[in-house]
């Protein structure tokens, strides 16, 4: 007996038990979804299809509706050395869930009409109650000209050691420039075309970290423009997904990028009668230039990145810059090490603007050659400064589970941190 005609019988001994227990909701329920259940896969039988293509899935036989299934998550463990007072207690370390994530995307009514959804439990953003927050959110078209039009929640298209997703990194986590610049989630739309050499995307948005706000909070800018345009003069497009190179599957690329973002904040609505909070007036300018190469087994990544901040009112505008090197090298097929080098370079005039330099080295071995799905990385971050120094631009009074840096006391506090992570991802 075919599994189609047992689940028939199933829901029709359903259906007779539910008509002789007409008052039974429960098993009015159990009806209902043993039916479901039949006509679904009855449905997949037709023509449906589910599975495992590279991405879990189910979807209809046309391709015009499919729901992609997927997520990872990243299990590590800190050892952070630093310069304490009082209490004297300079070692710090520990297990944490670094990120967990879930992730749903694929297409509704045909395959140009798409969208992503992903959210993450406990730890992104600095909670630790386990909750789900939202992340990406957002719908896409593709028009057949080639052109994108995407709109929601999703991540400034600016500083590209940031669009490489979490699961693509090369060592544990992002590094400590990326995270004192990044402007994070945006809420906008945005407009993307790629060609054979080239891409563009322009994107009209909320600006930098606005990710979860309502339309009338004191977070978000009046307005702000965010362009990015990237030349490649070798490989394909799907090579620059991730930092890595894989040993004898993939060829030389090389890419070169450029973006800007822009925002003004303070001239639209009166915030304090509604949001309880004055909204800081004032214009952000973020820029970036970026090279990534890659070769059989090898790969290198620098970036330049500036901004400019102008407040409103008689305070001075500020320069600040950022800058990082790395690059990796397999020396076997499932073993890849690599380093770092990133540096802040704040204002001059700042007040506890001093520069700020960490290096990072250390090594991944995957235990499926070509993919990312089960990666051990183990790496050391040292910061060559004091912490103290830069932290009118780094914000190091508050501990940051993602780079592991933690708040320090006294007038010599540079530290250095272990970090070993598990990564799967499904």
């Amino acid at each position: 007996m075919n599994r189609t005609k047992m689940l028939a019988l199933l829901a029709g001994a359903a259906m007779s038990a539910g008509v002789a227990n007409a008052q039974t909701a429960n098993n009015s329920a159990l009806e209902r979804e043993l039916l479901a259940d039949a006509g679904a896969r009855a449905s997949f039988q037709a023509g449906g299809s589910a599975g495992h293509d590279g991405q879990f899935f189910i979807g209809d036989a046309s391709g015009n509706n499919r729901l992609e299934i997927g997520g990872y998550m990243q299990f590590r463990y800190t050892l952070n050395n630093r310069d304490t007072t009082s209490p004297d207690e300079d070692l710090t370390n520990g297990f944490d869930m670094t990120r967990t994530a879930l992730e749903f995307g694929g297409n509704v009514v045909n395959p140009n009409l798409g969208y992503y959804i992903r959210g993450y439990f406990d730890t992104y953003g600095g909670s630790s109650n386990g909750g789900f927050e939202l992340a990406d959110a957002y719908g896409t078209y593709t028009f057949d000209s080639g052109m994108t039009v995407i709109w929601g929640q999703m991540i400034a298209p600016v500083i590209r050691e940031r669009m490489v997703d979490d699961r693509y990194q090369l060592a544990a986590d992002r590094s400590i420039t990326n995270d004192v610049f990044s402007p994070e989630y945006v809420q906008g739309i945005a407009f993307a075309y790629a060609a054979e050499n080239w891409k563009v995307v322009g994107s009209f948005n909320d600006g930098a970290g606005t990710a979860n706000t309502a339309y009338y909070s004191p977070a978000e800018a009046d307005y702000a423009l965010t362009g990015r345009v990237e030349f490649k003069w070798s490989g394909d497009w799907a090579q620059f997904d991730d930092f890595t190179s894989w040993r004898g599957t993939e060829g030389y690329a090389g890419m070169v990028g450029g973006a800007v973002h822009w925002q003004t904040a303070g001239d639209t609505a009166n915030t304090t009668s509604f949001a309880g909070g004055t909204l800081a007036g004032g214009d952000l300018i973020l820029y970036t230039a970026d090279v990534s190469i890659e070769g059989n087994g090898w790969n290198a990544f620098g970036a330049f990145i500036g901004r400019t901040i102008d407040p409103d009112g008689a305070t001075s505008s500020t320069d600040d810059f950022g800058a990082v090197v790395q690059g990796g090298v397999f020396v076997t097929d499932n073993w890849e090490l690599f380093g770092r080098w990133d540096g802040i370079f704040p204002d001059d005039d700042s007040t506890s603007g001093d520069d700020y330099h960490t290096i990072t080295f250390g090594a991944n071995h995957y235990f499926f050659p070509g993919s990312h799905a089960a990666k051990f990385t183990a790496d050391v971050q040292i910061a060559l400064e004091n912490q103290s120094g830069a932290s009118a631009v780094s914000g190091f009074s508050v501990p940051d589970q993602s780079t592991g840096l933690l708040p320090t006391a006294g007038t010599d506090d540079n530290q250095w941190m272990l970090r070993l992570q598990m990564q799967l991802v499904f």
